[in-house]
């Protein structure tokens, strides 16, 4: 019997929280052509009462291969960031096939990550003592630093599996860029553009935290943040986070974000020279070799607006010998999937949605948008980028079965 075609004969399960029966079974689906490694996946919500706990499986034969299903917000699937429905997310065990699970009652499961407060106004999130991210909540500025650039919500550093900080925040050259951000440089209140990319006229403020949960699968943050114009807030923010347990290529961190304008705003990329610039943006820390990969293969050169399902960074680090980096994936159910990119070699990568268009927010109609980042070993082939995304894209369904 291979690994790719494992059918589990008997299980012994894991269910706390308010799963009620003793026996239940869950349908695993595998699509075709799977990449041999350890894939996250997020379940669809169910309608049965199943919520909460954390759920795990081990073959009876080898009694050490594993799976874990653990209750999580559910990002992908729930309507908005604002109605966040329950679900369960899990890491399938490389090259496991389709088939059943049978479902019973154990003890409890010891978590792997931890949140904890790194300074004032910065969250970290840990897998076991190796750091993950770094959300800052609180107004960062560091000395030296021009007063305007002041500014909060937004993620850095990012952290390789081994624990390496790749991600850059207030650079020299552009003192506006900032770790993982959502930005754009047209924002238009009451006929008055202002520039929430360079922190002019506009900014974003923590208001409160809506979940920060650990698990033995993945650590989910939730927070709720505004948009101000002055003294007046002008847009809701609602920002959910979840980073899976690392594996031997990478980890995946998935991003739900949603903003409901209190009243019409417009937003829009940079007009200048039609670069479009503006969205979901990921700065560099400093690196040598840095190489630039897509679905087209290796980019030699800067572009703008490039439409992509998605876009990889890798060099070494720092001192490090080592080659590491991150890719982007939007959400196929993004408006106008796939978006143009703005890439650059000099330490910069960033999803360029709507472009040069001009989307105007209503309010009483959110807007979504969703990510995946694949924070990988090696260059985007060694840290299988290309399999990390098709996994994404087209992922396993898993489903309780009645």
């Amino acid at each position: 019997m291979t690994n790719r075609h494992l059918v589990f004969a008997a299980i012994t399960v894991l269910i706390v929280g308010t799963c009620s029966k003793a026996d239940t079974v869950v349908s695993i689906t595998v699509p075709s052509g799977m990449p041999t490694m350890e894939i996250p996946v997020e379940m669809r919500p169910t309608q049965n009462g199943r919520s909460d706990g954390v759920l795990e499986a081990t073959t009876a034969e080898s009694g050490e291969e594993k799976m874990l299903l653990q209750s999580t917000p559910s990002l992908f699937f729930s309507p908005s960031g604002f109605a966040v429905q329950r679900t369960f997310c899990t890491i399938l065990p490389r090259g496991l096939g389709s088939g059943r699970v049978q479902l019973r009652a154990a003890s409890d499961a010891q978590s792997r990550f931890s949140i904890s407060e790194k300074h004032p106004g910065q969250l970290q999130v840990l897998q076991g003592d190796t750091s993950v991210f770094v959300y800052n909540h609180g107004m960062q500025l560091p000395d030296r630093v021009p007063k305007q650039y002041r500014r909060s919500t937004y993620i850095h550093p990012i952290y390789d599996p081994a624990g390496n900080a790749i991600t850059d925040d207030f650079p020299k050259d552009h003192f506006h860029h900032r770790g993982l951000s959502w930005m754009w440089p047209h924002v238009s209140v009451r006929g008055k553009v202002h520039d929430l990319w360079a922190i002019s006229g506009v900014r974003q403020v923590f208001e409160q935290w809506l979940a920060q949960q650990v698990g033995p699968v993945c650590a989910t943050l939730g927070v709720k943040n505004a948009w101000q114009v002055g003294k007046d807030k002008v847009m809701d923010e609602w920002v959910w986070i979840r980073a899976f347990r690392a594996n031997e290529f990478g980890r995946a961190i998935d991003f739900c974000l949603t903003w409901r304008a209190l009243e019409p705003i417009q937003i829009a990329g940079r007009k200048t020279q039609n670069k479009g610039y503006g969205g979901f943006c990921l700065r560099f820390a400093p690196r040598q070799a840095t190489t630039i990969t897509t679905p087209n293969g290796v980019e030699a050169a800067d572009s703008d607006l490039k439409k992509l399902p998605w876009a990889d960074e890798s060099g070494r680090f720092g001192r490090s010998k080592q080659f590491t980096g991150i890719a982007v994936f939007q959400h196929q159910n993004n408006p106008d999937f796939p978006a143009g990119w703005c890439l650059r070699h000099y330490g910069f990568v960033g999803v360029s949605w709507p472009g040069l268009d001009v989307i105007t927010l209503e309010p009483g109609k959110p807007l979504t948008l969703r990510f995946r980042i694949w924070v990988h070993n090696g260059s985007a082939t060694e840290g299988k980028v290309l399999q990390a995304y098709e996994a994404f894209a087209q992922p396993p369904v898993l489903r309780f079965v009645d």
